[in-house]
């Protein structure tokens, strides 16, 4: 696991400096664990993370879902994310500023040229992870 998670880490080294809207999104995210089909990181809600009601805003959620769907693709051993082909967001709850994302991305299948991913984004309540936020992402690969 932890070579896993060091492969991980590299990926995302990489896609950071080469994006500037991970870079200023995704600045705080931390990924704790990293296994063959599965990511889990956290992510400290901010300001630039909420909409005007001070909730978490939709576009960092799809931001998320998809940046996690990379990171399990990583997983695998690829040091490519894939392109994407659809992503889906379902809103479950909401979280706002100081709280701490839990973020768990899953590969479902990865095949010939498509990787099918869901990913999690719940919240810490006390000791428990309230569902935030739901998402699946495919990502075109090429194996």
């Amino acid at each position: 696991m932890e070579a896993t998670l060091s492969h991980v880490a590299s990926v995302w080294a990489r896609q950071r400096s080469n994006s500037p809207i991970y870079n200023l999104l995704l600045d705080e995210i931390s990924i704790y664990h990293a296994e063959n089909g599965l990511i889990r990181a956290t992510l400290p809600l901010r300001q630039l993370h909420v909409n005007s009601k001070g909730t978490l805003h939709g576009t960092l959620s799809a931001c998320v879902v998809d940046w996690a769907a990379g990171m399990a693709i990583a997983s695998t051993g690829l040091n490519a994310t894939g392109v994407s082909t659809d992503l889906s967001v379902s809103y479950i709850s909401t979280a706002q500023i100081g709280d701490i994302l839990e973020i768990e991305g899953k590969i479902l299948k990865i095949g010939k040229t498509l990787a099918f991913t869901t990913i999690t984004i719940g919240k810490k309540v006390g000791e428990e992870t309230v569902n935030v936020v739901q998402g699946s992402h495919t990502k075109y690969v090429r194996q």
